[in-house]
Formats: structure tokens, C-alpha cells, sequence
């Protein structure tokens, strides 16, 4: 029997009258919302050229029956480590390997070419709306690379306050050569975190420095000019867990981004995730027996009887089974309609 599902305010509503300490997680969902022709997984797969695969791009995506960029880029990753373990041929492995990198990679090109071209493509009414929700919410947290809640929480003058401080500053007073990411910033506590890094995160040296429209003018101008040196950005587009968790282990930013998001305490709002397996490195971190999140309230977009929505309800309930059985505190799980949050417009 599916569980109840609650409208965003009731879900507020409960949250507040449980903790005064509201956070979120954001995954694709958030993004696709603003546009699927954008965003969506399928939209993004048709318009990714992908030049220097091995295989045409339809016979790839269709052999693998998806249009998920991790998935492929997993499986392919997979079947050249299986090739290489049973002494095949160590050519074909190598193509494998190689074709997993041009996939990767495709996935910030294309997301550069699709992405709309500055803050003020939003409205100020999407604005408004984006703002509005997330205004409820003292730290934020994401899954996707695009520039929308950079956008959002940096468009001042339109709806009400969200806190923007992602730990990005001057190296000094007297130096603004590039603003450059720091662990203990100057000006207040990080409240936005790109999990999985972001379009406008750069490697600079030992340094992550943000693009930024005062040093660079067209952040989405600046990217494809990047792009086409092939100097691409902090992504974690890797497609399997271990992929991820080592990618994110050699990142200073990503390592504390997850430990602050392992220490989230009282309700954590889940939106736009479809907490597949790929996610579990996140997930396990709320369903741990240190974990201080009280309550989950995880959004379902349509149909809770689907497929994809029976999947992630079952997900969620397991977090509150295993968090029982290691003998954390006892982890309270809600449901809401994605749709009833009015993210982006009416």
C-alpha cells in the first residue's frame, strides 16, 4: 500500500514543529523541473555529439538500453576491468576505457551547450518561485553540476532571503586575482555545497577557484571557451560508487562538502533524487548510526505506484529499517508531492 503523501507545506509544517534545523538535497529533479527539454537525461543523450567514440553514439546507447550517462559510462568501465581480468582482448578493453572518458566528458559539453546562457535566461518570477523554496532551508546541498542554484541563491533583489555563502572568497584584502574555495572562510559558515562539483568549479594548481561574471563575464561563454582547450570542470561524472568516492577523495572541496553533509542534524528534505544505487555513497551517510537527521522528507513526482516511485518510497524505508538496526536514533520518514512545492512556477 503506497504511503500517504503529503503537499510541501504540510511537509514544512511538520518539519518545523519537529526541529528548528532544515536542510535539503538536491538531485537532478530540481533542474528538470526548470526545463526537461534540458535537463532530462533523454534531452541531453540526443543532443551529445560525443565525437571520438569508438561505436556510433545509437549503437551505444541503445546496445545499453539507456540514456543515463553514469549508467553508460559504468558499464563500459565494467566490461573493460571484466576483459582485462579474463585475459581478453586488451585492445578492445583499452576502446572500452577510452569510449567511458569521451562519455564523461560529453556530459559537461553538452550540458554547457544546453544550459541556458545567464542568470537572467530565469525570470524573475522563476526566480521568485526557486527563491521562495528554498528560503525555508539554512543549508543546501546538491547532486547536479549546472549553474540554476548558483544562479538562484546569487540573484539578489527578488523574493525573499536565501543564505548564498559556498566558501568562495579572495585569497586576501588586497588580492582579487580569483575567487579561490577555502575550508574556514572569512565571511560565515559554507551553506551551499556542490556535492558532486559543479560547471563553474575549476582546478587551478592546488586551488578551486568559481567562475564568476565580475572575472569573467558569460559564465556559460567562459565554460565553452574552457571546454574547447579541453580543460574541463570539477565533476564527479564517474558512474560507479567506487568511481565517485575515489573522485571525491581527491578533491579537498568534495571531501568536506560530504563530511559537512554527514553532519546535517534535524529534517533533511530530499528533492530531485532518485536515490538509485549510485547515490547510496550519500544515502548511507543519513542512515548511519552517527547520522543526527531526525526525519527525511522525500519528494515523488507523479504516480507513487510507478515503478521509479515504488523503487525510491522502498529506498527511503529501508534508511529507517537500517538506521534502527545499527542502533541510531530512530529516523522518521515522510513523503511529499514534488509538485506541490511550486519550485520554479504555478
Amino acid at each position: 500500500m503506497p504511503p500517504r503523501i503529503l503537499t510541501f507545506d504540510e511537509a514544512l509544517l511538520d518539519a518545523r514543529r519537529k526541529s528548528n534545523h532544515r536542510s535539503i538535497l538536491l538531485g537532478n529533479g530540481f533542474s528538470i523541473g526548470y526545463d526537461p527539454a534540458i535537463f532530462s537525461y533523454e534531452s541531453l543523450a540526443d543532443e551529445a555529439e560525443l565525437s571520438g567514440l569508438s561505436v556510433t553514439k545509437p549503437a551505444l546507447f541503445d546496445a545499453l538500453k539507456s540514456s543515463n550517462f553514469e549508467a553508460v559510462i559504468d558499464k563500459l568501465n565494467a566490461s573493460s576491468r571484466l576483459l582485462a581480468l579474463y585475459d581478453g582482448d586488451r585492445e578492445l578493453a583499452a576502446r572500452m576505457a577510452t569510449d567511458a572518458v569521451v562519455v564523461r566528458n560529453g556530459l559537461a559539453d553538452v550540458l554547457a551547450n544546453r544550459h541556458p546562457v545567464n542568470a537572467q535566461g530565469l525570470s524573475d518570477e522563476e526566480v521568485l518561485h526557486a527563491r521562495t523554496f528554498l528560503s525555508n532551508f539554512r543549508q543546501f546541498y546538491t547532486l547536479s553540476y549546472d549553474l540554476l542554484l548558483y544562479w538562484v541563491v546569487t540573484r539578489t533583489g527578488v523574493g525573499p532571503f536565501v543564505h548564498m555563502r559556498d566558501g568562495f572568497e579572495w585569497p586576501a584584502w588586497n588580492d582579487r586575482s580569483a575567487l579561490i574555495w577555502k575550508s574556514k572562510p572569512t565571511q560565515g559558515r559554507q551553506r551551499v555545497f556542490f556535492l558532486h562539483g559543479a560547471l563553474h568549479l575549476f582546478i587551478r594548481g592546488k586551488k578551486l577557484e568559481k567562475l564568476s561574471y565580475r572575472d569573467h563575464g558569460s559564465l556559460v561563454g567562459e565554460l565553452r571557451s574552457r571546454l574547447d582547450d579541453d580543460n574541463y570542470p570539477l565533476v564527479v561524472t564517474e558512474g560507479s560508487r567506487p568511481e565517485k568516492e575515489a573522485r571525491i577523495e581527491r578533491s579537498g572541496y568534495l571531501r568536506f562538502g560530504l563530511r559537512r553533509f554527514a553532519a546535517t542534524e534535524g529534517a533533511l528534505f530530499i528533492h530531485g533524487v532518485s536515490m538509485n544505487p549510485n547515490d547510496d555513497h550519500i544515502l548511507e551517510l543519513i542512515e548511519s548510526d552517527s547520522s543526527r537527521v531526525s526525519a527525511i522528507y522525500v519528494a515523488v513526482h507523479g504516480d507513487p505506484a510507478s515503478p521509479d516511485n515504488r523503487r525510491l518510497i522502498e529506498r527511503a524505508k529501508e534508511m529507517r529499517s537500517h538506521r534502527r538496526t545499527v542502533g541510531g536514533e530512530a529516523l522518521r520518514v515522510r513523503f511529499y508531492d514534488s509538485d506541490s512545492a511550486r519550485v520554479w512556477r504555478d
